[in-house]
């Protein structure tokens, strides 16, 4: 499979309709422990950024208790990806491409008839990101790592996106709850400040569902 397609799928796959989709991908970034384990160890060891880590994790413990955790709280963390992955697409060129494909049609009408970052949140129910599930999990010293962790590296790679989940509230400590799930988008837009044409293709795929 080329590169494109596999991206493209990984999109797909990241708001499958059967509405497992995400519930599936959102749980398994929170229950993968040997992942948290292996932040934990290293915060353990990195004393270049001990101080740094003690501001986030009181950044952390501010939001576990001003916010709650719940479908609405995960559209707003995705949101700015998908927003990112949509203002690059040219829909006029998308849009030629499936006007003869049915089943791309159906689902290419699906996709801009709602927001994408919505199509994926509304996949997750209240339920599953009760307050006193993912508040538990942070004020485990593992979790916690690894929130901190994973923004940080956000915020190596794409401030711009870090710096919006930040001042909506430091919603950027809950990157790591929809990682996996937004990573093939992220993939997708880093590819089309290298290769505009390559990112061409990836949305044809995307939207004529493959």
């Amino acid at each position: 499979m080329d590169n494109a397609k596999e991206i493209a799928r990984d999109m797909l796959d990241a708001i499958h309709i059967d509405g497992s989709g995400l519930i599936g991908a959102v749980a398994k970034g929170i229950i993968s422990l040997p992942v948290s384990l292996a932040y934990l160890g290293y915060d353990f060891i990195d004393a270049e950024h001990r101080r740094e880590n003690q501001d986030d994790k009181f950044r952390l413990a501010a939001l576990v208790k001003k916010i709650t955790f719940n479908d609405k709280i995960i559209y707003k963390v995705i949101e700015p990806f998908i927003d990112d992955f949509i203002s690059r697409v040219d829909m006029p060129s998308v849009t030629l491409h499936i006007i003869g494909n049915s089943a791309g049609k159906a689902l290419f009408s699906q996709f801009t008839g709602v927001k994408l970052g919505y199509m994926i949140s509304e996949r997750a129910t209240t339920a599953l990101f009760a307050g006193t599930v993912i508040g538990s999990l942070l004020s485990i010293g593992a979790e916690a790592s690894r929130a901190i962790y994973t923004s940080r590296y956000l915020r190596q790679r794409n401030p711009e996106v870090y710096y919006k989940l930040k001042n909506m509230g430091d919603l950027d400590l809950l990157y790591f709850l929809v990682e996996d799930t937004v990573k093939p988008f992220e993939k997708a837009c880093s590819i089309h400040e290298l290769n505009p044409e390559e990112f061409s293709r990836i949305c044809k795929y995307f939207f004529g569902g493959l």
